[in-house]
């Protein structure tokens, strides 16, 4: 390594090194540091992510030793301490787990969003809620969170979910507590220099709002626990999962014209002019044998415009099912829009009312669920729902909409359902705690 070159820049390149929470520092001069990465050290180890602060390298490494190391540095002792580098209080404390508390306060079906002006939800709609003080129970901050912001008392009527997330490449995670609840009062007094507005709305309508991946989580709960909201959300089915349980299981949501099948100029209006696309029936059959379950999700907006009788809808659906059958895929429902672009309704996408139905009748998680789909709005759809997502199209295709799908960051693109597929095979059930992987291209 040239360590010359390294000084005349500036930089500089360290080894984080720990287990059990203890630290292995080095005395150099009268004060602890990290060692250096062109140090010898006296044990292996194996690398474990890069941390940058600036002109300053952070390399976390994994010590491979067979003991518990009592002579390194507890970590929370380090912070006690005034002979310990700064530099390493610094790469310690972003590493520490940061807790929030929010509350989901409904009246009836709607959920109350507030609108921040400041922090990660900035120009966003959010729940009321933030993080917890030093020593804070996660019931006494999420009650004097919602007194800052809106002004009024909340009544909490227990905790929805714990849920862990983060942001990728970042090494540290947020722990969030979130509560279901509701109003003492409506008489808001907004905290100015923390919220713009407030306002209620349905579930699936609140989905699209939120950046927050805890709110998006916490709402869908929400929803599967209210009756009301549950009630309230109505969406077509073809009614494959009529008097069945629903069950927990990983889920792949497609979308059909132009990931199952091809697309046509007039739409698919008869069941002969259903055209499975290439890689469609391999890459289904792929995820099922991988464990995944398979639902459809579809706008069908030839029935919006009157151009597709419904009973003509479930001719082509019935024709799908059958040579799917055949080929040993099972469909665990197809869930339908037959509403028109200029509609209101829950179940349009990008609108997730079909996701949420989906969480209803077949146990759907969005941790455990993705979306594919050939559009931006499918994209837009997945990310809603709290779920990761898969763009697919020919190459064409996605140089068209590239800009219309960027803001919605798919995990995957592929140029068809059996590249997705194989993607989101190798991906693993669970999505990462600290957000989405890097992009794959398929």
């Amino acid at each position: 390594m040239d360590t010359e070159g390294m000084a005349q820049r500036g930089n500089r390149e360290y080894a984080y090194i720990e287990t059990d929470g203890q630290v292995y520092l080095v005395r150099d001069h009268g004060k602890l540091r990290f060692p250096r990465t062109d140090e010898t050290l006296p044990f292996p180890t194996e690398p474990n992510g890069v941390m940058d602060f600036g002109s300053d390298r952070i390399v976390r490494q994994k010590p491979l030793i067979d003991h518990h190391p009592e002579e390194w540095l507890g970590r929370d002792a380090i912070f006690e301490r005034s002979d310990v580098d700064p530099l390493v209080k610094r790469a310690i404390y972003t590493t520490l787990i940061r807790c929030v508390s929010e509350v989901i306060v409904s009246k009836g079906p709607r959920v109350l969003m507030v609108k921040a002006v400041r922090g990660f939800s900035k120009g966003h709609w959010n729940v009321p809620g933030g993080f917890m003080d030093y020593g804070e129970s996660p019931q006494a901050a999420v009650e004097r969170e919602a007194r800052e912001e809106i002004g009024v008392r909340i009544v909490l009527d227990g905790l929805l979910n714990v849920y862990v997330s983060g942001f990728p490449g970042k090494p540290a995670y947020t722990l969030g507590f979130v509560y279901r609840g509701h109003l003492a009062s409506e008489e808001f007094r907004l905290k100015p220099d923390e919220i713009e507005d407030d306002a209620w709305f349905t579930v699936d309508k609140a989905l699209t709002l939120t950046r927050n991946p805890f709110a998006k989580w916490g709402l869908v709960d929400f929803f599967l626990q209210s009756s009301d909201a549950r009630r309230a959300l109505r969406v077509k089915r073809h009614g494959l999962a009529d008097g069945t349980k629903p069950v927990d299981r990983p889920t792949v949501f497609l979308d059909r014209d132009g990931v199952i099948n091809r697309g046509r100029a007039g739409y698919v209006r008869r069941p002969d002019q259903f055209e499975f696309l290439g890689g469609a029936i391999d890459g289904m059959r792929l995820l099922q044998d991988a464990g995944w379950r398979l639902a459809i999700v579809a706008n069908q907006d030839a029935a919006g415009w009157k151009l597709l009788p419904e009973r003509q809808l479930d001719r082509i659906h019935a024709t799908m099912l059958a040579a799917l059958e055949k080929e040993g895929v099972r469909i665990a429902e197809i869930y339908y829009c037959p509403h028109n672009v200029v509609s209101d309704c829950a179940c349009r996408k990008p609108r997730p009312g079909m996701l949420l139905a989906a969480a209803r009748d077949l146990g759907v998680r969005p941790r455990m669920a993705w979306m594919v789909g050939d559009k931006p709005l499918d994209v837009q759809t997945g990310r809603a729902f709290g779920c990761r997502t898969a763009w697919v199209g020919s190459a064409a295709w996605r140089k068209r909409f590239a800009a219309e799908v960027r803001p919605w960051s798919p995990d995957v693109i592929a140029a068809d359902l059996r590249r997705a597929a194989s993607a989101i095979t190798k991906r693993g059930i669970l999505e990462d705690a600290r957000g989405s992987h890097d992009r794959v291209i398929a």
